[in-house]
């Protein structure tokens, strides 16, 4: 008796698994009724993202596909230079733009973002070091933004300055992601 459990509980996980798929694929479905109406859309992912203002570009371990959907909602406040006060912005940036900047047009210590694709990795045979070639797009996120996904690729989010050592401060960042 105890070893048949396990097998009937199987076969009924089974039997529910198959009577899913085939509401999935239309069996069963009554001929006038649309099947995109039994379509269940993925979940959206929604992950909390620290991006501390000295640390260059923070890995989200988000992949992401073109035509998806990016929503950022940002909190907390960064120094871009330690012990000045006049310095102080939180995602949105201070109101100075320089061409130096990641994002030239954005104000600088926003809050960005940049969707990576890696093209290959190679060692340099001077250094030794690995070199990534890349195809990458930025993109303005400050406190609160949506962005639809350009290429595919690994999303990074950032400071826009390039100067990072003598920052502090981090921002804390939820991300959203409807997939398509």
């Amino acid at each position: 008796m105890a070893d048949r459990a396990p097998s009937g509980t199987l076969l009924a996980a089974g039997a529910g698994l198959l009577a899913f798929a085939a509401l999935a694929l239309g069996w069963g479905q009554p001929q006038d009724q649309p099947q995109d109406l039994l379509q269940i859309a993925a979940p959206p992912l929604e992950k909390t993202i620290a991006v501390p203002a000295d640390s260059g570009w923070v890995d989200t371990g988000i992949d992401v596909a073109p035509g998806e959907e990016l929503r950022f909602s940002a909190s907390g406040e960064i120094d871009l230079q330690r012990g000045n006060p006049e310095a102080v912005c939180g995602a949105a940036g201070i109101d100075l733009v320089t061409g130096e900047q990641p994002v030239p047009n954005a104000n600088l210590g926003a809050l960005i973002g940049k969707v990576v694709q890696l093209v290959a990795r190679r060692v340099d045979e001077d250094s030794r070091m690995e070199v990534r070639d890349e195809i990458f797009v930025l993109f303005f996120v400050g406190q609160e933004n949506a962005v639809t996904v350009p290429i595919k690729g690994r999303l990074y989010l950032g400071v826009n300055e390039n100067v990072l050592r003598d920052n502090g401060g981090q921002f804390s960042v939820v991300v959203v992601r409807r997939p398509l």
